[in-house]
């Protein structure tokens, strides 16, 4: 019987941590899939307001991972099912995750109206996804500490999709084998893991975003942001 409280007490704590960081947050993107296996999604940009959330009139269709999506690492509970987020497997994480306050890009300056902070990427810019390295899951240059890794995306080489990149924080913890380099990106086509968008719409997103307001990204097929919404405090959407 305790052993079965703890479990109760430990559960309504993880759930509690989601629902605290959608409450603390200020803006939340959410992309919703048809299905676990699709690669296209649409995605919605909403403000909280007094009234709470509130819609941008603008809503987007961005492509996912090749092979549609997988529970991934982040600031929600643990979820059981068949689709688990790997490394390699071509699946955008799912579930709910903080977004970086900065963004990368090919460019030498942001673009007009952009408020978030804004690094440049170089010749050695890389994103380590060698499960064995010590700076698994990070973006690093090359020539700034001691290489221990085999495997690394060259992100200043990746034109025209790295023309602008968001950071979603998925596993932040850095675990081997659950996931690396997860980016909302430009080129609007399905990616190895990251989301992408069309250009256009990618500069609306970064003009929208404010390094001031806690801002999260919620990536769920349609059943289970149905199922999960009022659980998680997550913004209704049209038809849910």
């Amino acid at each position: 019987m305790r052993t079965i409280s703890i479990y109760i007490f430990f559960t309504f704590l993880i759930l509690g941590i989601t629902h605290a960081q959608m409450s603390s947050a200020q803006k939340v993107l959410v992309s919703v899939t048809d299905d676990w296996g699709s690669n296209k999604a649409t995605m919605y940009l909403f403000d909280k307001t007094s009234e709470g959330w509130k819609k941008h009139r603008l809503v987007f269709s961005v492509s996912i991972g090749r092979n549609g999506l997988g529970w991934g690492e982040g600031v929600h509970p643990k979820q059981n099912g068949e689709y688990v987020k790997k490394e390699g497997d071509d699946r955008s994480p799912a579930g709910v995750f903080e977004l970086d306050t900065l963004f990368y890009g090919l460019s030498e300056k942001a673009p007009d109206g952009v408020r978030y902070p804004y690094l440049p990427l170089t010749k050695l810019t890389r994103c380590v996804d060698d499960e064995k390295s010590t700076v698994y899951n990070s973006i690093v240059e090359e020539d700034s500490l001691k290489k221990d890794w085999n495997s690394a995306e060259r992100m200043g080489a990746v034109d025209p999709d790295y023309k602008y990149v968001l950071v979603v924080k998925h596993n932040p913890q850095r675990e081997p084998g659950k996931g690396s380099c997860i980016f909302i990106h430009t080129v609007n086509v399905p990616t190895s893991g990251c989301t992408s968008m069309d250009e256009e719409d990618m500069l609306t997103l970064l003009r929208w975003l404010d390094p001031k307001k806690k801002t999260v990204i919620v990536q769920l097929p349609h059943s289970e942001y149905h199922r999960l919404r009022s659980e998680w405090n997550m913004p209704k959407l049209l038809n849910n």
